[in-house]
């Protein structure tokens, strides 16, 4: 509860007396308040911890905060005052009135700061306590600060190359450095730029020699051939010398201030590649099906394309084998259609395993699709037979591994059992005893979710 100070009857008669201005826009006042300003301090508005009290002269350099939502806090003695009006100019303006604890320049919400990304310059901030709410009563001392919030971005600190089938890092790339794709356990590789901070605004990369690539990366990692949250694509390097330069930024798409950059050159020695693979596409094909193309230059004891298909571009499942020409140094093309997606997903993945003669498999990219809304053939069927048997006959017509199980539910949500998949996808499940109603068969694996209803009568 705010205690309101009465001096006497005379302050009140000069105060009655003043020109009728608006206290905050002078800082004074025309009685005595309650309350002074204190300090500054300025706030995570992240998880709303303070970060540290702002000093007059203070420089501000984003670059070395744990984030860019902060706000600031105008921190006043005892008894509270009844309302904070602050003025900030400069870069950016702004005039904010608080009536409660905390008191934001930003505001918030219950003591949950409101973020404030503050662009670079100079800035002053006035803030002055009131009596009332809303600016109004009589005045307490009111604090001026003056600081500047620069951004020194930071820069590059090195380069990682990492395993693209696993997302796990393999070795630090320096410049100078040999790479032997023999020695490595895949060569379906990608190159992490490490920066400092571990956050910035961009990342631009321009890679030269055998094969040319450029790229920008607004979101951690930052990957020469990016990557799917964490998920890197893959690029298979060519035999070369090539030379890799990344920048940093510290606006999104290579805007803003520029920071500093790291430039390596390094050799990739390897053996020429049993399939080249030039082309992989996927595109939707209307409602309830994709298609899949993809072209070689030349193949060399390719046995084999398996095409596989993810719901989350982490667990891939085995949708077709398509053979392969053997030996050929003439272009190839290839097509596959998928029209027996899962239900209720926007997007799939897709990506190629290749497999040799002698078993050796490589990967390429995954390619994600944007799966269009319609009608799709039901994968999953189920249906009791007239007259009954005291079995649920079903049929499941997608891409399976072997080891999937089928759940029954209520159509209440109850688990009532769950029984391995035919190897044939054909099979029954017991249903003898269950009341009639309605229930429904549910298969998950890597490829989707499926669903059967069916109705005991």
């Amino acid at each position: 509860m705010k205690i309101k100070v009465y001096l006497s009857l005379l302050i009140s008669f000069f105060a009655w007396a003043t020109p009728l201005l608006p206290a905050w826009v002078a800082g004074t006042g025309t009685t005595v308040a309650a309350a002074s300003i204190t300090g500054f301090t300025l706030v995570n508005a992240d998880n709303n911890l303070d970060l540290f009290a702002l000093t007059p002269g203070m420089v501000i350099d984003l670059a070395t905060l744990p984030t860019r939502n902060v706000n600031i806090r105008a921190d006043t003695d005892l008894p509270l005052p009844g309302s904070v009006v602050m003025v900030l100019t400069g870069a950016q303006s702004r005039i904010e009135i608080q009536d409660f604890a905390p008191y934001a320049l930003f505001s918030d919400f219950q003591g949950n700061y409101f973020p404030w990304s503050p662009p670079v310059g100079s800035y002053s901030l006035l803030a002055t306590p009131f009596d009332d709410p809303g600016g109004a009563g009589a005045s307490g001392a009111p604090l001026t600060l003056s600081f500047t919030v620069v951004n020194s971005v930071g820069g590059i600190t090195g380069f990682t190359l990492v395993n693209a089938d696993t997302n796990g890092d393999i070795q630090p790339l320096t410049s100078g450095m040999t790479l032997t794709l023999a020695t490595l356990l895949t060569r379906n590789l990608n190159v992490r730029a490490n920066t400092t901070p571990a956050t910035v605004g961009s990342v631009v990369f321009d890679l030269t020699g055998p094969q040319t690539y450029s790229s920008i990366e607004n979101v951690a990692p930052y990957a020469l051939y990016s990557d799917l949250n964490g998920n890197y694509n893959a690029w298979t390097p060519v035999g070369g010398t090539y030379t890799l330069t990344a920048t940093v930024f510290d606006a999104p798409q290579g805007g803003g201030a520029q920071g500093s950059g790291l430039t390596i050159s390094f050799v990739v020695v390897a053996p020429p590649l049993p399939v080249r693979l030039t082309a992989f596409l996927a595109e939707p094909l209307g409602p309830g099906a994709v298609q899949l193309r993809w072209n070689t230059a030349t193949e060399e004891q390719n046995k084999e394309f398996v095409v596989q298909r993810s719901a989350d571009g982490q667990d891939f499942i085995a949708l077709a084998h398509v053979p392969g020409h053997g030996n050929t140094t003439l272009p190839q093309a290839y097509q596959y259609n998928d029209k027996q997606l899962p239900a209720n997903l926007t997007k799939l993945y897709y990506r190629l395993q290749q497999v040799d003669v002698d078993g050796t498999r490589t990967y390429s990219p995954v390619r994600v699709v944007a799966v269009v809304p319609g009608a799709a053939p039901a994968m999953l069927q189920a249906f009791v037979p007239t007259p009954a048997d005291g079995q649920l006959h079903y049929t499941f017509a997608g891409p399976a591994t072997g080891t999937e199980e089928l759940v029954l539910y209520s159509i209440m949500g109850q688990r009532l059992g769950h029984y391995p998949l035919a190897a044939s996808g054909t099979g029954t499940v017991p249903v003898a005893g269950l009341a009639a109603g309605t229930y429904v068969l549910h298969l998950v694996n890597a490829g989707g979710s499926y669903a059967g209803r069916f109705v005991l009568p």
